[in-house]
């Protein structure tokens, strides 16, 4: 990253965090942990002191204009006010986050969208948590308070989400290229499953891999080779990456705020990537233009995915998963300016049917 995306990337960070501590020490005059237990009564008004001040940032209109170079302080304040909420807003599940990760096992869907057995098996050791519709920010935690995923919703602004759109529409026809042909009886469970609007939409359908440098699958020993994808030195893949360059300025510092231990690992782990790509004479990969602390990005638009377990994650980072519209109807949360935070190391960028 160049030393101005630096300069600007470190101020962001700086920002958002200074913002939440502001937030999060002015909801409770007393704090809401007693004798180093959380008190669940503070925590509650804690809550709801957040939630009145983020419920007027929604409603407020961001009268800055917006730019795709720079990040508002509308939007910080409104980031901020989201991560502080999730923060007061744990949702326990009553088992423990490590256990489960070693009971798991790898699992490949069931062509049909039927359920496969391992929930069924997995069900026999840990209680099926019932959460209900979660339509405001919280953070999930098992028995022991470790983080399981963060979901905070409606934290883009609408300009931030309507640059995001536009810029991605320009690559339906990319996407639409990855569709495998209709008469491919032989094609993988990964490329099912799409769902190609009338007239092709806004985005098409298919999904985008992009990555300066990844390990391929079950090649992922330090011996193994670094291998570049082949839509990174796509010229539509690289004018997408950007005019999103800001906007991974913003995901990386809200990265940093809610998982630090995920920031720090991905910053460490692509600055040795850049270092190893740089080294090859015959790479034309511009990793030094790279926006994301995460290693590789996946773009999927109008498809229905199977669920599943891939192997190759670490239990304690996780996944950006990014749902860039303002609003579909048929949500299963009813909103989708979202960022959910968990599973394994990679970012994904998910396109409703339009």
């Amino acid at each position: 990253m160049e030393e101005n995306l630096k300069s600007q990337a470190s101020e962001v960070r700086e920002a958002l965090s200074s913002r939440i501590s502001k937030i999060l020490g002015n909801s409770s005059e007393m704090g809401v942990l007693k004798d180093g237990q959380v008190v669940t009564k503070l925590l509650h008004k804690a809550r709801m002191r957040i939630s009145v001040h983020l419920q007027i940032c929604l409603a407020t209109l961001d009268h800055t204009t917006f730019t795709d170079t720079s990040i508002s302080e509308y939007e910080i304040d409104r980031a901020a006010l989201t991560i502080a909420h999730a923060i007061v807003n744990p949702i326990n599940v009553d088992w423990d986050v490590d256990r489960y990760a070693d009971r798991v096992n790898l699992s490949q869907p069931n062509r049909d969208g039927s359920a496969t057995s391992e929930p069924e098996r997995l069900k026999k050791y840990f209680p099926e948590a019932v959460l209900g519709k979660i339509s405001t920010p919280a953070t999930l935690v098992d028995r022991h308070g470790r983080i399981l995923m963060v979901y905070l919703p409606n934290i883009l602004s609408p300009s931030r989400l309507d640059y995001i759109n536009n810029a991605t529409s320009s690559l339906r026809d990319s996407l639409l290229d990855t569709l495998p042909p209709i008469s491919d009886q032989k094609k993988s469970w990964r490329d099912d499953g799409f769902v190609l609007p009338e007239g092709g939409g806004e985005f098409g359908a298919g999904r985008i891999t992009v990555s300066p440098a990844y390990f391929m699958q079950r090649q992922e020993r330090l011996i193994d080779p670094l291998v570049t994808s082949e839509s990174y030195n796509s010229k539509k893949v690289q004018q997408w990456l950007g005019a999103l360059t800001t906007s991974e300025l913003l995901w990386n510092s809200i990265t940093a705020a809610v998982a630090p231990d995920l920031f720090e690992s991905g910053s460490s782990a692509f600055s040795k990537v850049v270092k190893e790509v740089q080294r090859r004479k015959k790479n034309s990969a511009p990793v030094d233009s790279w926006p994301s602390i995460f290693s590789g990005l996946e773009i999927i638009a109008n498809r229905t995915t199977f669920s599943h377990r891939d192997p190759g994650g670490s239990p304690s980072l996780f996944d950006l998963l990014t749902i860039p519209l303002v609003q579909w109807s048929t949500s299963p949360v009813g909103y989708w300016s979202t960022l959910w935070v968990l599973g394994l190391m990679e970012k994904e960028l998910w396109l409703p049917i339009l």
